[in-house]
């Protein structure tokens, strides 16, 4: 059985020092070696001479072999390099779903996208300290062009004053990210109920103070200075 074993190796970044390799093995033997180095096929035994002969003498397989170095060893090792080495941070968002209030039980998500590479992870923290319970997330799912996201879930019972963070580590960040869910719109509903809980007290005290005053002075014998015509 004849293969074609191809290999190609380089130690410099800027790819220039790259070998490439073309080996024509038969039965497990080694019959001749393409080496970009000395730019011919060097044969090995009898039948590995004659074809590394017959293949120096073909001036479009040798040049094919010359364009390969190009085309497929240094074309591969730079598609490595950006899709290995590249690194891209993640954009993040913190967020209920649905409308909610302080003492309700509800579910927040922290949706981390476009990030690369695929390692990540995605905690919770609750007034400083990580939360472990009513935790879940979804696996690092492609996003088809090398990048991946993640959404991670909280549920949680929100208290007022209580800070609720989703925190990420990953490589393409020198320090961690907390992002903090915006309790802005509770608070904002918090307020609007104390102040028509403060308008609605006042309005008891002041009706209720009206109706001393006049039930005082009517047992006083308060006569009106301008009683109602008839």
């Amino acid at each position: 059985m004849f293969q074609n074993v191809v290999d190609c190796e380089h130690s410099r970044e800027d790819l220039s020092d790259m070998v490439y390799l073309v080996q024509l093995v038969f039965n497990q033997k080694l019959l001749c070696c393409y080496d970009s180095r000395l730019k011919k096929y060097t044969g090995y035994g009898e039948l590995g001479v004659r074809n590394a002969q017959r293949f120096n003498q073909d001036k479009r397989k040798m040049a094919a072999r010359r364009a390969e170095v190009e085309t497929t060893c240094k074309f591969n090792a730079r598609f490595y390099n950006r899709t290995t080495v590249r690194k891209v941070p993640p954009s993040v968002s913190v967020f209920a779903p649905v409308q909610t209030r302080y003492g309700t039980r509800t579910m927040l998500e922290c949706r981390v996208v476009d990030f690369y590479p695929q390692d990540i992870t995605v905690t919770w923290l609750k007034s400083g300290s990580e939360v472990t319970e009513g935790v879940s997330s979804t696996d690092s799912l492609a996003n088809g062009d090398w990048s991946y996201q993640v959404i991670s879930y909280l549920e949680v019972v929100p208290r007022y004053g209580e800070r609720v963070i989703c925190h990420i580590e990953h490589s393409s960040l020198e320090e961690a990210l907390n992002i903090p869910w915006d309790t802005s719109a509770l608070d904002a509903s918090l307020y609007k109920k104390a102040v028509g809980l403060i308008f609605f007290f006042q309005g008891v005290t002041v009706s209720a103070a009206g109706a001393f005053y006049y039930y005082w002075k009517k047992k006083q014998g308060f006569i009106a200075l301008f009683p109602r015509w008839r």
